[in-house]
Formats: C-alpha cells, sequence, structure tokens
C-alpha cells in the first residue's frame, strides 16, 4: 500500500520541494542557486521519473494515473520557475520513465523465464 503511493508522488514530491527551496533561495545567492536548479532539472527530475517507471512496474501502479500525477507537479513548476520552453523536457522525462517501466517489466519477465 505505501510502496504504491510513495510511486506515485515521489516525482511530484521531489520536483515541488526542489523548486520551492530554490524559489526561496535556500541553496544559496544567485548563481548556485540557479545552478543547483538546473542540475535538478537535468539530473535529478529525470532520474526521479526513472525511479517512478521501475517503480509502477514492479508494484503494478496504474501508469497513467502516476504520470498524471507526475505531470500535474511538472505543469505547476512551469507556471512558477520557468517558461514554456521547458515543456521540451517533458519528453526528456518521458523517455526516462519509460525506460524504467519497460526495463523493470522485461527484468521481471526475463527473471521469470530463468526459474
Amino acid at each position: 500500500m505505501y510502496n504504491k503511493i510513495a510511486g506515485l508522488i515521489f516525482p511530484a514530491f521531489t520536483m515541488l520541494t526542489l523548486t520551492v527551496l530554490a524559489m526561496f533561495g535556500l541553496f544559496g545567492e544567485g548563481d548556485v542557486n540557479k545552478s543547483f536548479f538546473l542540475l535538478g532539472i537535468v539530473i535529478i527530475f529525470p532520474l526521479t521519473f526513472l525511479i517512478q517507471g521501475i517503480s509502477c512496474a514492479t508494484n503494478n501502479i496504474n501508469p497513467f494515473l502516476a504520470l498524471l500525477v507526475s505531470y500535474i507537479a511538472f505543469t505547476i513548476v512551469i507556471l512558477s520557475f520557468l517558461n514554456s520552453s521547458a515543456w521540451g523536457y517533458s519528453i526528456y522525462y518521458l523517455v526516462f520513465w519509460l525506460v524504467g517501466f519497460f526495463g523493470a517489466k522485461g527484468m521481471r519477465k526475463w527473471r521469470s523465464r530463468k526459474k
């Protein structure tokens, strides 16, 4: 039960937390704060989508619901902190999610075939 809830909200919680911390400047002054947020967009957000894809495949979570929750959080981040050109990252995150989801499904199938 808790694995499914965590699998649903993990990327959303990570994105919103990182955004709020960056908005209030808690990572440092000026460029340090901006560079940490950019690091989050390029590395941390995709990794959370990858982990969510793996979690959806292993815990039998509805993939559409999981992606909906994550993309709602990403929309909030875009509207509050970024401009509309950041929508290009949504495809980048979807690719990471698909790799995690189908990679975990393939590993599960491969393990069951070995037994």
